[in-house]
């Protein structure tokens, strides 16, 4: 049986701002995410575990974080922080179809959004698939179990209000 601990490395070990996913990201007409932040660029395509959370944070960042927000998985870190951005009002001013949990996100706000990637090596899909959605319930039950048995705020899909952050 695999591990029951959350054992995936955070990349560079640290969380990533808003601005700087952004910037790399979608870097804008002749620019190229390579140029602007080679680390983070090598992971824009990958597939993973990513955490989303409110600042003030720690400084290595872990899926049982004290402000986490939430937990995901993808098997494309940009293709899903575009869904996400796309469903929070974060690129335009209104909110569109994409991700479920950024329509409980307060809409628009980046300013102290951090992101943690937690890259996972390609293998075979099916492979793949599973690992995620293991790495994904490994992350969700290691915040679970540090905070009195509680979700993520934007894990709780039955909470159809934006969360409002304090």
């Amino acid at each position: 049986m695999p591990s029951e601990l959350f054992d995936l490395v955070p990349h560079d070990k640290r969380w990533f701002p808003w601005a700087e996913i952004e910037e790399c990201f979608w870097p804008g007409r002749g620019r190229r995410s390579h140029t602007i932040n080679p680390s983070l660029a090598s992971i824009k395509n990958a597939a993973g575990i990513y955490c989303i959370a409110w600042a003030p944070i720690t400084t290595i960042p872990a899926p049982d974080e004290e402000n986490l927000q939430y937990v995901g998985q993808t098997k494309n870190f940009k293709a899903r922080m575009a869904q996400f951005a796309s469903s929070a009002g974060i690129f335009w001013e209104d909110r569109y179809a994409g991700h479920s949990a950024a329509w409980r996100w307060p809409q628009g706000e980046t300013a102290q959004m951090q992101i943690a990637f937690f890259p996972i090596q390609p293998e075979l899909d099916h492979m793949l698939t599973g690992r995620l959605f293991w790495y994904e319930a490994l992350a969700i039950n290691a915040y679970f179990q540090k905070h009195d048995n509680t979700l993520p705020p934007l894990n709780v899909i039955k909470n159809p209000d934006p969360v409002a952050f304090v």
